[in-house]
């Protein structure tokens, strides 16, 4: 990601509804499978959004490849962030975390089991991978092309990557399921037309802001409810939680 588009995201993810209610899912699932005060890393932190709640509840850390993303974290009073990615962890060599986080980043790796297999390596016995990623390649659209993603996943294709990495999957379902007939259409056809454009980074006005918001964020009781939560059959977005046996 390039340092305009990280300054656009710095600004933008505060207000958007996505980011907004994917952070309010990601940590109700968290809430199911970590304790209060685990040792975390979020790989790929960007410029802190998810991280500074993450410090709230866990002993989170954070590693990005971005210089711009780092500084943007530590203006945020984030201290306890690297460089570093799924491909190079030496910042935090010899550490050994209960949950690694890996929020819309595995599209943008080359090879997605080798990097799972790294982060495998750095959990503790028993430790979770929470990883969350596009869904479904017919969605690819100039969003995906700006955020240069090399892939969507299906439910199947991320569950055999964790699997592939030596993981056990928990939990594993679509995101933004009540808004995806919607985004289908949308990306469909700016697809057939030829839409180009900012890749979706502009704030709705508030009530459809606040709107969208409420829908996607209200998929967090379900997915975190009970001991296994309900899957989603399909979604513009996936979830999964993959263990590493002890």
């Amino acid at each position: 990601m390039d340092a305009e588009l990280f300054a656009t995201f710095s600004e933008v993810e505060q207000r958007h509804w996505w980011f907004q209610a994917r952070r309010e899912i990601v940590l109700a699932v968290a809430d199911q499978v970590l304790s209060r005060g685990a040792r975390v890393l979020d790989v790929g932190c960007g410029t802190g959004y998810v991280l500074e709640r993450l410090q709230e509840r866990y002993e989170a850390f954070g590693v990005d490849v971005s210089p711009l993303a780092l500084d943007l974290c530590r203006a945020r009073g984030l201290d306890r962030v690297a460089p570093g990615g799924a491909h190079d962890l030496s910042a935090v060599a010899g550490r050994r975390f209960d949950g690694v986080f890996l929020l819309d980043v595995l599209e943008h790796l080359d090879d997605d089991a080798d990097a799972l297999r790294r982060l495998r390596e750095v959990l503790a016995p028993g430790g979770v991978v929470i990883v969350t990623v596009p869904a479904f390649m017919f969605l690819w659209s100039p969003h995906d092309e700006v955020n240069q993603h090399r892939r969507r996943y299906t439910r199947d294709q991320l569950r055999a990557a964790l699997v592939r990495a030596g993981f056990d999957v928990e939990r594993i379902s679509y995101l933004n399921a009540a808004l995806f007939p919607l985004a289908a259409v949308v990306r469909v056809t700016g697809r057939l037309l030829n839409a180009r454009g900012a890749g979706g980074l502009r704030v709705p006005p508030e009530p459809i802001n606040r709107a969208l918001r409420w829908i996607f964020a209200a998929e967090r009781h379900r997915l975190a409810g009970g001991p296994h939560g309900k899957p989603f059959p399909f979604g513009v977005s996936l979830i999964a939680v993959g263990r590493r046996a002890a």
